[in-house]
């Protein structure tokens, strides 16, 4: 004989196409069903994307309800069909924690309460638990014996008599990711909001109403006045103003902050004075009240806002609340995201606020495996702050973190972290950064000095760079230099110490590729360059690796420099045509380097090859045939007007005396015959070439024409 086991527990559910995520809800709902008797009753209200076939396949019972703007008939039908002594209400785009053990002791025990209470963890983003998200407690359990039904034709709920009479059974939690997506997001704001401006305009003074307006409006253009609405509401005290009230705040502070409303300071204020010991104001308002402290640079405040919202956290993760405080509202900002910003914050305020002790105690708690790019990159600047103005042992706490940073599940997110700690480790070690610290009142010791326990870690050329910043031997800085293997994660400012120290480079044994050396001549400082282009200039070129990597300084020296100093522009410019009359003949083929097919070498290669044979002509006393290569060189390459001016108006041997008073009226002879013809007429170019006009040419045309400055 079979006897029918009346099943504990019924669990209810209505949907329309919600193929995405069905199935993954029926899921997560088998270790309980096969925990104590269950039955799954579920109502379908139109859908046509196959979610009726997929429900076919766990429902036990199944019903059509055609949907009618109303959720709470909906789920009073499947009540209707239900016959356990509990009921589980949830939706499709919702999951069920693995943890269920709380949750079957809750609905197998005795006890006498009739209502039960668990926590809907909101996803915000697809990183889920890695992401941001917001707590709510929804009371989701009823016993049938009660006889109660929904109310409500949106967010609809039982409308309890003995609302005390709820428990939370430990651990139960449903996860739920509706929200996450514009898309998403959008669909729900055009379902809901027409539903509740209706309930609106019969109940004006309803909080909670406006609460669920300010939560699903959000492109609503009637969203602000909601707000306003609402704050009126709680200060004047309408009905239910204690419940909903710091829901409310937060929301209004929220929206007061990113709208910079000139409301935010008061209603900060007020918040905190109506309700200093809820979770949504300890939570939710302080991180808010962090970030206006924060970037209005109160320091202090940013500590104290810090202090309560890290203590209220502590609270909610051992479950030392008040778990009513969560029945209105979703707390948003509780993820360890949110905590982990918080921190950030916390440590920069107590380094700014000359508590170093009280900063290092922060970072440590802070673990790099679960931060975001931004996040690591805030907590390695406050580190390299707290290193740079107190004696605080940062030692264990950066080696710790550049190990936690690499870890985590997503490996490309480790890897951008890492990235990020290699960049803003860079920052540090240029000598104009160097100097700034070293001016600044409350200097201990250079920042870069931080990163010199990373010095023989693996992959860590930030630490080798700080060694080698910190080592003034040659031959010891060039052990040092021969133990790098990512150059382009070496910062050049330990490079141009090393080799201004006097070491050979590009190191023997060791050899780069073009690409390299363009690199680290690029991220060099210009007057660095310059000085070392000028030095190169003497060195033997006789190994490629060398003569191709001077050729680099020298390139890049020219192209950057700005010409103030005279004595410098001129070394600079001979050891760039010096070097680049040694490099072209050797790297382009005989061919290429002549008048007829030098336009094929690249622009700064062309301009080099006439540099390289003007200089040869100034040397041999032809100064206006050094005119005439700069002018030709120029012609190929006009970005070096600049060198070019330099050189025109300080190289020694052009500097004549004042013309005498017979070439200057020829030159005005020759100017006055050449305006008055026809700039294409074949006499002009007559003229031009004659050997009266060679001699005032420089007067006529200057520096833009190939002349001499006039």
């Amino acid at each position: 004989m079979n006897i029918e086991i009346k099943p504990v527990l019924s669990i209810g559910m209505i949907f329309k196409n919600e193929i995405r995520c069905l199935e993954r809800c029926m899921k997560s709902l088998q270790p309980l069903r096969d925990a104590i008797p269950c039955e799954l009753v579920m109502a379908d209200t139109g859908s046509d994307d196959g979610s009726r076939e997929v429900a076919e396949k766990y429902a036990d019972i199944l019903i059509d309800f055609p949907w009618i703007n109303d959720f709470a008939a909906a789920r009073n039908a499947v009540m209707d069909r239900c016959s356990g002594q509990w009921y589980f209400s949830l939706d499709c785009d919702e999951w069920l924690d693995p943890n269920i053990a709380g949750l079957v002791n809750f609905l197998t025990g005795q006890h006498e309460y009739n209502y039960g209470s668990i926590v809907i963890r909101n996803y915000s983003t697809e990183e889920l638990e890695r992401g941001s998200y917001g707590d709510f407690v929804g009371v989701r359990l009823l016993r049938m014996s009660t006889g109660l039904r929904y109310a409500g034709a949106i967010h609809e709920r039982w409308e309890t008599s003995d609302a005390m009479n709820i428990m939370l059974p430990k651990g139960a939690m449903l996860h739920h990711d509706g929200y996450v997506g514009g898309e998403r997001w959008k669909s729900k704001e055009e379902r809901n909001m027409p539903l509740l401006r209706k309930k609106m305009k019969g109940n004006p003074k309803d909080l909670g109403l406006l609460q669920q307006c300010i939560e699903s409006g959000g492109t609503d253009p009637h969203v602000l006045d909601y707000v306003y609405r609402a704050v009126k509401g709680v200060k004047e005290k309408w009905v239910g103003w204690e419940l909903f009230g710091p829901s409310v705040f937060r929301l209004a502070v929220r929206f007061a902050l990113e709208r910079k409303l000139p409301e935010l300071e008061e209603w900060l204020a007020k918040a905190e004075e109506l309700f200093p010991n809820n979770l949504f104001i300890r939570v939710d308002v302080m991180y808010f009240a962090v970030s206006r402290a924060w970037d209005k640079g109160e320091y202090a405040e940013a500590i104290r806002c810090s202090e309560i919202y890290l203590k209220a956290i502590e609270d909610y993760q051992a479950g030392t609340y008040n778990y009513a405080d969560l029945l209105t509202s979703a707390l948003s900002m509780g993820s360890p995201t949110s905590v982990l910003n918080v921190g950030v914050v916390l440590a920069a305020a107590y380094v700014n606020s000359e508590q170093p002790e009280e900063c290092l105690r922060v970072l440590k708690t802070m673990d790099g495996s679960q931060m975001t790019v931004g996040q690591a990159r805030n907590w390695l600047n406050t580190c390299c702050q707290l290193h740079a103005k107190s004696k605080e042992d940062t030692e264990p706490v950066l080696a710790a973190f550049w190990e936690q940073i690499q870890q985590g599940e997503k490996k490309e997110l480790a890897e951008q972290r890492r990235a990020e700690f290699i960049r803003v480790g860079m920052e540090k070690f240029p000598q104009a950064y160097r100097d700034e610290e070293a001016v600044m009142k409350d200097f201990c010791r250079y920042a870069y000095t931080a990163f010199l326990p990373l010095a023989g870690k693996e992959n860590c050329e930030l630490g080798t760079a700080a060694a080698v910043l910190s080592t003034f031997e040659p031959k010891k800085l060039t052990e040092l230099l021969l133990s790098v293997k990512k150059w382009g994660e070496f910062p050049a400012g330990a490079l141009e110490h090393a080799l201004l120290g006097g070491v050979e480079f590009p190191l023997p044994g060791k050899h780069l590729n073009l690409e390299e050396m363009d690199a680290l001549v690029g991220r060099m400082d210009s007057s660095v360059r310059e000085s070392l282009a000028i030095q190169a200039a003497d060195r033997q070129l006789d190994s490629w690796q060398i003569l191709t990597w001077v050729r680099g300084l020298a390139l890049a020296a020219v192209r950057g420099c700005q010409w103030e100093n005279e004595a410098k522009g001129l070394e600079l410019s001979r050891a760039f045509a010096r070097i680049e009359g040694i490099f072209l003949p050797r790297y382009y083929a005989p061919e290429l380097l002549s008048e007829e097919n030098i336009q094929v070498l690249p622009p700064l290669h062309r301009f080099g090859w006439y540099c390289a044979q003007a200089f040869e002509q100034l040397d041999s006393g032809d100064a206006a045939g050094y005119v005439h290569l700069l002018r030709e060189g120029l012609s190929v390459c006009e970005s070096m007007k600049p060198m070019v001016e330099f050189l025109t108006k300080h190289t020694p041997e052009l500097q004549a005396p004042k013309p005498s008073t017979e070439l200057l009226a020829l030159a005005e002879q020759v100017r006055t015959l050449l305006a008055a013809c026809n700039p294409e007429d074949p006499a002009v170019e007559a003229v031009k070439a004659s050997e009266a006009y060679q001699k005032v040419a420089h007067l006529i045309e200057g520096i833009d024409g190939g002349g001499l400055p006039s």
